[in-house]
């Protein structure tokens, strides 16, 4: 019996430390329901009120907001710092480099021109008169499937002839093939009605660059056991009485179909203006002259 009544008075106790506990939840859940009532009625009551409270708690909040970003920045500023610094030490050491090749190349350059001069002297040649030229503007694109031309804001009044060659900043782009006293037509080398005879630097090979309207132009009876290679450097024969020997026109590359075409150093796209140069070369003439601003070097 007195066992029974341990155990009893045991489960009474748990029964009451129970309900104590689920009273207190009940409660502890009534008091955050009543609270938010009453925050949810505030808020449509007042709501300009609470809306300063906000307010003024974020405006007082900012201020720790900005105390501890203030480190964080510079934190973040002296690493960027670090970075540029890092950035700039590698860029002067790739000028330094680049510089010492220029210098290299200044030095080779200066000893080719001594060299240059001392061979012209032993062979008594006259120099090179200066090129005269005409800078104009390009004023049409008259490019179609069938015809590459554009019109130049040059011509007889400014001593434009037929056959005189055409250039933009970064190389020939053509020739004139009509001129009136203020335009010049001028015929481009992607052409197909254009044909400049050509020579692969550092090759005894010669060939005609033909345009074809569309692409690239490409070489033309090249002997059948050439060298050409792929990135040799194009510059006119001198052949034809067009172009003087040297003027530099492209370098090579292989297409598609196996054929060697020339990728031009100019562009007529990439420019607003040209110039129109005349290079002593009589029309029809198969004289073969130096420029002054060719490759440099005689065959």
């Amino acid at each position: 019996m007195t066992g029974g009544s341990i155990g009893l008075g045991l489960a009474t106790r748990r029964m009451s430390i129970a309900n104590v506990q689920d009273k207190k939840m009940g409660k502890t859940a009534m008091f955050f329901l009543c609270l938010s009532v009453f925050i949810l009625l505030l808020n449509c009551v007042a709501s300009s009120t609470v809306e300063k409270f906000k307010l003024a708690a974020i405006d007082r909040s900012s201020g720790l907001v900005e105390l501890t970003n203030g480190p964080v920045s510079y934190v973040q500023d002296k690493i960027a710092s670090a970075q540029m610094i890092l950035s700039i030490r590698e860029n002067n050491a790739q000028l330094s480099a680049e510089n010492e090749r220029l210098m290299e190349w200044y030095q080779t350059a200066n000893r080719l021109d001594s060299e240059n001069k001392a061979l012209r002297e032993l062979l008594n040649m006259k120099d090179e008169a200066a090129m005269a030229f005409q800078s104009g503007q390009i004023i049409g694109d008259t490019k179609t499937q069938y015809s590459q031309t554009i019109l130049v804001k040059l011509g007889t009044d400014n001593g434009i002839e037929k056959g005189q060659g055409v250039l933009t900043h970064e190389g020939l782009i053509g020739r004139v093939i009509e001129s009136g006293a203020q335009t010049s037509r001028v015929l481009l080398m992607s052409d197909i009605n254009s044909r400049i005879p050509v020579t692969v630097e550092g090759t005894q090979d010669r060939a005609i660059m033909a345009g074809r309207n569309g692409g690239d132009p490409i070489l033309d009876h090249l002997p059948e056991e050439h060298g050409v290679l792929v990135g040799q450097k194009i510059v006119t024969s001198g052949h034809g009485g067009v172009f003087p020997y040297g003027v530099p026109v492209g370098e090579t590359y292989l297409t598609d179909d196996n054929e060697i075409a020339v990728r031009p150093f100019a562009n007529p796209n990439r420019s607003s203006h040209v110039q129109v140069v005349n290079y002593g070369v009589p029309a029809g003439s198969a004289r073969r002259n130096v420029a002054s601003s060719g490759s440099g070097f005689l065959r």
